[in-house]
């Protein structure tokens, strides 16, 4: 007597058991996604924050600046005050790993840019 074995089910299974990867996967694309714009983010902020630097010695400016874009954002500023000299606005940002499964794996990122201007005025 020959037993013979069905298949029926076996790909349900494979979908069942690759689903959740998928959604891992994808979850891990939109965070880096989420990384990268806030680091683009950060970067126009502190070339905004450099060039009103640039043009003003006034720190309340030059935050507000900054801020507009980054509201949480750390601010350094080392400006000179003479003109002709280079002054560096840095501003760092947190990226909280907000998705679920993916904030377990990988921790908060912090994203800093950096702009060098010569100050004008």
């Amino acid at each position: 007597m020959e037993v013979k074995l069905e298949e029926n089910g076996q790909s349900t299974v494979e979908v069942a058991l690759l689903i959740p990867l998928l959604a891992v996967f994808l979850m891990l694309i939109i965070q880096v996604g989420l990384v990268a714009k806030q680091y683009v983010v950060v970067e126009s902020a502190s070339r905004t924050g450099a060039r009103q630097a640039s043009v003003s010695n006034s720190t309340s400016e030059i935050l507000s600046k900054v801020r507009y874009t980054v509201p949480d954002a750390k601010v350094k500023i080392d400006r000179p005050s003479v003109p002709g000299q280079y002054l560096t606005v840095k501003v760092s940002d947190t990226v909280e790993s907000s998705l679920p499964i993916v904030g377990i794996i990988f921790p908060d990122i912090t994203v800093t840019g950096q702009t060098t201007m010569r100050v004008e005025k």
